[in-house]
């Protein structure tokens, strides 16, 4: 299915001439002569990205934009600035209303598809990993001497092991669990959480700093619920571990 772009342009020429060569290349093409027009169209068709003029009667690219991030169907779409070089100087106030990119006029063909081409990528990467966020485990039940209770698990901080059981520590207090560290590991976000060793996975929260010790392996100082405690972080996983806090 070919991607879907709303060009909003008020330059009869410009936008007829960039959508003749959005087509050339592949793209499902609409357009809107303002910015009112283009509002309207971004609702009703949903386009995968909008490219938009800044200086246009009625309602300018800024005013085009804050409606596309206020509606909740149109904020994901990927927005990029058509700008003249004169709008430049006020290009910030775009940028913080939420646009991802912008192409200055006059620009190459080549320049526009490149930014175009990025941005969709982007767009679809976000969307593959918000597939997998939906996956993960979102709570887990503890037991403590006062009961069971649900917990939300990016609320957690510290899960170990204890007498052969399995335990972890939430803002809330300590509560036993009835997983083992193997199967809470591939269930939980692994942007999130890293099992440091066989004895512990931490929450990124958790983890304060940490330092070499002896023999390859690190120390890690985390902050449990306002207790600062110390976890070795064995030779083999200090780069897994420096991957994961770069991510």
């Amino acid at each position: 299915m070919l991607k879907k772009i709303l060009l909003i342009e008020d330059v009869a020429q410009i936008r007829e001439n960039v959508a003749e060569q959005l087509i050339l290349n592949g793209y499902d093409v609409r357009t809107a002569e303002d910015g009112v027009t283009g509002l309207i169209q971004a609702k009703q068709w949903l386009p995968n990205l909008i490219l938009c003029d800044i200086m246009m009667g009625n309602m300018n690219g800024y005013q085009v934009l804050e409606n596309i991030r206020e509606n909740p169907e149109t904020a994901h779409i990927p927005f990029i600035f058509l700008t003249a070089k004169a709008d430049m100087v006020h290009l910030r106030e775009g940028m913080e209303l939420g646009a991802d990119d912008y192409v200055t006029k006059p620009f190459l063909l080549r320049d526009l598809l490149n930014a175009i081409e990025s941005r969709l990528k982007r767009s679809q990467e976000q969307q593959v990993n918000s597939n997998l966020s939906n996956t993960y485990l979102k709570s887990i039940r503890g037991r403590d001497s006062k009961g069971c209770m649900v917990l939300r698990t990016e609320e957690c901080i510290y899960f170990g092991t204890h007498k052969r059981g399995y335990f972890v520590y939430h803002p809330l207090g300590n509560f036993q669990i009835g997983m083992s560290l193997d199967t809470l590991i591939a269930k939980l976000n692994p942007d999130h959480f890293f099992r440091v060793n066989r004895h512990v996975i931490l929450h990124r929260k958790s983890i304060q700093k940490y330092a070499y010790w002896d023999k390859g392996k690190h120390c890690l100082m985390i902050d449990v619920g306002g207790n600062p405690q110390e976890v070795i972080l064995p030779k083999a996983r200090y780069r897994s571990f420096k991957d994961w806090l770069a991510r």
